[in-house]
């Protein structure tokens, strides 16, 4: 479909301290090719690592109005959102039965802000819909659940030339998401200071899951078609074959089925991370 382009990415790619690999070349790859289609919308489908939401957590948001938080070195100000299509979309997949929410704003992590840059140069470049996808805070989506809602905003921009962007990692398990969410808000040094404090303390106690590359070679094959069939069996027994992390391909899982076309997996490294890029 010559108006529809698709591209998943995992984050933190380009930080100055991410390994220089495959991966990382891959992403400069995809944004040639989303330069030469020159999409009039993007739809990202990203997560938010406890930042964005915190006193509710909705399953799906459609955001209205978004900034970016500027955490990981990500970049900071505000997404051009057209809101009155935002609003469009959400009658629309409440007409089919999604139990969709509405974010009137949303200041969003690095989940959006890192891919968003590194495809489209700025985030503003571009009329952006990011579509949030809870990943962190189980219990969350299945995975045809999120195909299905991603078919259906696909359906809906049928007639626009849209670039779908999925934003996530693969197989990868971050310990300071094993505890239930809590609704806790902390300053972004606050943060920090916890997560390293959690991350040293699985290194300590020796609780850092051990994973391997099946369940990232499973996923890829399964957005490398257009079939559903492996859809119920990529979420089961998700956090032990591919860590807690790996729930962030939801938002790959959606983006794929928006665009209704094969990924290209145009690079993929597995070492205790799971990243890859992928694209229509």
């Amino acid at each position: 479909m010559k108006n529809r382009l698709t591209v998943c990415a995992s984050h933190l790619i380009t930080l100055p301290s991410a390994p220089h690999g495959p991966v990382r070349e891959a992403v400069g790859t995809a944004r040639k090719a989303v330069e030469a289609f020159d999409p009039d919308l993007v739809v990202m489908f990203g997560t938010d690592h406890r930042r964005a939401f915190r006193e509710v957590v909705p399953t799906f948001a459609v955001v209205l109005e978004a900034t970016a938080q500027g955490d990981v070195a990500g970049p900071t100000g505000a997404y051009d959102v057209p809101a009155d299509l935002g609003r469009e979309v959400v009658a629309d997949l409440i007409a089919h039965d999604f139990d969709i929410a509405t974010a009137y704003h949303a200041a969003l992590d690095h989940a959006f802000g890192h891919t968003a840059r590194d495809l489209l140069g700025e985030i503003n470049a571009k009329p952006v819909l990011p579509v949030f996808v809870n990943c962190a805070s189980p219990p969350h989506a299945s995975f045809r659940r999120a195909a299905a809602l991603g078919r259906r905003v696909g359906e809906f921009l049928a007639d626009r030339r849209v670039l779908y962007v999925g934003s996530g990692g693969l197989a990868h398990d971050l310990p300071g998401f094993r505890e239930p969410e809590t609704g806790a808000v902390l300053t972004e040094e606050e943060r920090q200071v916890w997560i390293k404090s959690v991350n040293e303390a699985a290194h300590r106690e020796g609780t850092i899951r051990e994973l391997v590359r099946t369940w990232d070679e499973a996923f890829l094959a399964g957005v490398g078609g257009t079939s559903w069939e492996w859809l119920d069996e990529i979420g089961t027994d998700l956090v032990e074959r591919g860590g807690n992390g790996a729930a962030e391909c939801l938002t790959w899982t959606a983006a794929w089925a928006a665009g209704g076309q094969p990924l290209t997996t145009l690079a993929h490294e597995f070492d205790t991370n799971g990243r890859a890029v992928v694209m229509s």
